[in-house]
């Protein structure tokens, strides 16, 4: 049986009553294994302790003063991915793309926030012109530009009229 190790942050709130019975139900089927290294239990193996201060730290002096194999595999591995330069592209390449991702996302959001915004404005200059204001004074009050209050009145009048 493989188990995928996922580091991860988790917070968790706990009534000091009921702190040996915290359970985490995530209902996908994957086993998970959530390592702490800041936690308090010191029954671990020793090879699971030096791992734990391993991810705290990640630094040689922490490989290289482990009794244990695990670290000095996992640190021999983290320094080759570190030194491989096609590693550091295709991570920066992955970067990248999700940096672009997130743009085009950004970008879509604010162009649409600025079409409501559109509208809105728009939907301010029907109201008035509806309530018999003039074109000047709509320009004027919301500091729009005149011709656009024209183009918004002309644009929406010739529809319902249609």
């Amino acid at each position: 049986m493989k188990i995928k190790v996922y580091l991860a942050i988790i917070l968790i709130i706990i009534n000091t009553k009921d702190k040996n019975k915290v359970r985490l139900v995530l209902n996908d089927e994957a086993q998970k294994i959530i390592l702490n290294t800041k936690g308090f239990m010191k029954d671990l193996s020793e090879e699971l302790l030096e791992f734990l201060e391993y991810v705290e730290t990640s630094t040689d002096y922490a490989a290289k003063h482990s009794k244990g194999k695990l670290v000095s595999s996992i640190h021999k591995r983290v320094q080759e991915v570190k030194n491989d330069i096609s590693m550091e592209v295709h991570i920066l390449k992955k970067c990248e793309a999700q940096s672009r991702s997130y743009m085009t996302l950004l970008e879509r959001d604010r162009e649409k926030i600025e079409e409501g915004r559109d509208e809105e404005r728009k939907l301010i200059i029907i109201k008035q012109y509806n309530k018999g204001i003039s074109i000047e004074y709509i320009a004027e009050i919301n500091e729009f530009d005149v011709e656009y209050v024209k183009e918004v009145v002309k644009n929406n009048t010739s529809k319902s009229n249609n």
